[in-house]
């Protein structure tokens, strides 16, 4: 399945127009709350972030997409002066950010 989807601009537009929670605390807990639809994890994210964040998705049932970037760039494709190492869609609004994943 080819996917021709620009990341950071879906990435924008899901912040602009949906609900997003960033950094690893907000996007554990709406995992374990039920509320996120996909998880994004920075490429450069700490492994135990990492692990942490795929094993309660999985358990879950909520779709993951490892950035192709590091968390520096994660943090500026959602315009944030700051490193986000992980964060999560609870509302993909307007964007098409879920096909990233094969949902939507």
């Amino acid at each position: 399945m080819s996917v021709s989807v620009d990341i950071s601009r879906e990435l924008q537009v899901a912040v602009t127009t949906g609900r997003v929670l960033v950094g690893y605390k907000s996007t554990k807990r709406s995992i374990l709350a039920g509320q996120s639809k996909m998880v994004i994890i920075a490429a450069n994210a700490p492994i135990a972030v990492k692990n942490d964040l795929e094993y309660y998705a999985k358990l879950a049932g909520v779709p993951i997409f490892i950035f192709p970037g590091s968390s520096l760039e994660l943090g500026a494709a959602v315009r944030k002066p700051f490193k986000i190492s992980a964060m999560s869609i609870i509302e993909p609004g307007q964007s098409e950010i879920l096909k990233l994943v094969g949902h939507a």
